[in-house]
């Protein structure tokens, strides 16, 4: 068994954390509010005073935060993981942040010399804490199979895509067509209630088709919000940010526009609220 650090404990890393204790890991949290992981401590978890220390007691760290701001935060500083980590642990920022952070991230870790890995997530709290997560990865490839026992603790699937920095340019993707999905399927059913159809009959035809997971995670909380949530709004709002800048010069109108949407989502107060609260508007 390994032992495993996790700094950030939110939906993700605490759906990570408890699947980490169930397979028999050594497991080391900290967390910028320690009492929200008190129950996790009194499961078997220890508890880190800083992101230092969560990594100078772990193999393995995984950093799990909200964006580039807080993921700069918890690395860099004497209190980081960088100042922690001890010789031979490898690296990993699961947490889905700008392209050009993750760059400046992994050459700090090379100049450490240790193994680095960007390797968002993705299945939402429903996966993570079902052990059922896909990681999406960029780094060395031969260097997962010694991490074999830790991923699959907590993930069903572990896609490749390339050097550091591909797991993180696919997750912006991603999330930009599921956000478009996620507004567009709001949009369909105000139509089809406008067209003087049964919004019941529409929404389970859409579980077919189209189908999907977004279809289905936006009629389920169409159904009844979703508590815990299973995305915050102004994360998908901050992700579809990071996008844009992906795309560059690349045109991406509905990106533009799906963007907009959150925005005003969390202008209006729902940043904290479910991102199918978009649909709301």
């Amino acid at each position: 068994m390994a032992s495993v650090a996790i700094v950030g404990v939110g939906i993700m890393g605490r759906g990570m954390a408890e699947n980490l204790l169930k397979h028999g890991h050594r497991v080391i949290l900290w967390n910028r509010t320690p009492e929200k992981i008190a129950d996790l401590r009194d499961a078997g978890a220890e508890v880190a005073d800083t992101p230092a220390a969560a990594a100078a007691a772990a193999e393995v760290v995984f950093e799990v935060t909200a964006d580039d701001d807080t993921s700069r935060g918890v690395w860099f500083g004497p209190d980081g993981i960088l100042a922690g980590a001890k010789d031979g642990a490898v690296l990993i920022t699961s947490a889905t942040l700008s392209v050009e952070w993750v760059a400046e991230l992994s050459g700090a870790v090379a100049e450490r010399g240790l193994p680095f890995y960007d390797m968002p997530l993705t299945g939402g709290a429903a996966a993570a804490r079902s052990g059922a997560l896909v990681l999406l990865v960029g780094g060395d490839q031969a260097g997962l199979a010694a991490l074999e026992p830790v991923l699959q603790a907590v993930s069903r699937q572990v896609r490749h895509f390339g050097p550091v920095g591909s797991g993180t340019r696919f997750k912006l993707v991603l999330n930009a067509l599921q956000a478009a999905h996620m507004a567009a399927f709001g949009e369909a059913l105000r139509v089809a209630a406008a067209a003087g159809l049964d919004v019941e009959a529409v929404g389970a035809a859409f579980q077919d088709r189209p189908g999907g997971a977004v279809t289905q995670q936006a009629w389920a909380s169409h159904l009844q919000p979703p508590d815990p949530i299973n995305f915050a709004t102004r994360w998908a709002h901050k992700d579809l940010s990071y996008a844009a800048r992906l795309a560059g010069d690349v045109p991406h109108p509905i990106l533009d526009s799906v963007r907009e949407l959150f925005g005003a989502a969390v202008e209006a107060g729902r940043g904290d609220d479910d991102w199918s609260s978009v649909n709301e508007l």
